[in-house]
């Protein structure tokens, strides 16, 4: 019995550290421009809702607090205002907070669907790696922490029925579905820490102005390689001053002014 109770302590333990590993952001404080940038913008007035609405953001931003509302507001009123490069930009940060919001994923979808640019890809697409890649983003990173913390416990509960069973058949059935759900909890685990990787290095931009020159290196001198549209989503590699490295497929890759595009982060 001393080695079940040590089994609970340990799952116990374990809960509390799995549980304390899913953080809770804190909520900005209310910003007074909020409440006049929905009027302005229920009016028709995206250039005030927007101006209103950029204050608030820019002070939750400088308290280090995000609100995902705000973000996709603005986004949306940017929209209405004709700039598809900005709005696809504050999608984006709206996602980041709230990664499964169908709204702002729908939103960030039509709008990306109006941009010029496209990522040709001219390999095959494999079915195993495609049907991989959606099973990896069938869940979101949250449901995973919830599932990991249930097939933990399962995993307990079948190693204390193991142990207190005087069948031979119940624990060899206890061990194969520990040994089941232990490789399962190893595929949603990796799965879970990748996205956790992600989320903390992987820097996208997307280009505000009208179009952005890529430049061979990070001066107004270089020579331009290719021209972004405005909305063009691409890879941060690097910040360089008043210059971004970027990479866009396999087939762009260099140098972007800093002042014509949007660092999501």
């Amino acid at each position: 019995m001393n080695s079940i109770f040590k089994i609970w302590i340990l799952a116990i333990a374990c809960t509390a550290g799995m549980t304390c590993a899913v953080p809770a952001s804190a909520a900005p404080a209310t910003c007074a421009g909020i409440e006049a940038g929905t009027k302005a913008y229920n009016e028709g007035d995206f250039e005030r809702a927007i101006d209103e609405w950029r204050t608030c953001a820019d002070s939750y931003e400088e308290q280090g607090n995000q609100d995902a509302d705000l973000l996709y507001n603005l986004g949306n009123a940017y929209f209405r205002n004709a700039k598809l490069g900005f709005a696809i930009y504050y999608y984006k940060n709206a996602l980041r907070q709230r990664p499964n919001d169908a709204d702002i994923q729908h939103n960030l979808t039509y709008a990306q669907a109006m941009t010029k640019d496209k990522v040709d890809n001219d390999d095959e697409e494999n079915p195993l790696l495609a049907g991989l890649f959606a099973a990896h983003h069938a869940l979101s990173l949250k449901v995973q922490m919830f599932v990991l913390l249930g097939i933990f416990w399962l995993i307990m509960i079948m190693a204390t029925a193991r142990k207190i069973s005087t069948s031979e058949k119940a624990k060899n059935i206890c061990i194969g579905t520990m040994f089941a759900l232990t490789a399962i909890f190893c595929v949603i685990g990796a799965s879970a820490g990748y996205k956790i990787i992600v989320a903390e290095t992987e820097i996208t931009g997307v280009v505000t102005a009208a179009d952005a020159d890529v430049t061979s290196a990070p001066n107004d001198k270089a020579q331009t390689l290719n021209t972004l549209s405005e909305g063009t989503s691409f890879e941060v590699l690097s910040e360089q001053g008043q210059f971004v490295e970027i990479r866009l497929g396999e087939k762009v890759k260099g140098f972007v002014k800093r002042s014509d595009v949007g660092i999501v982060k």
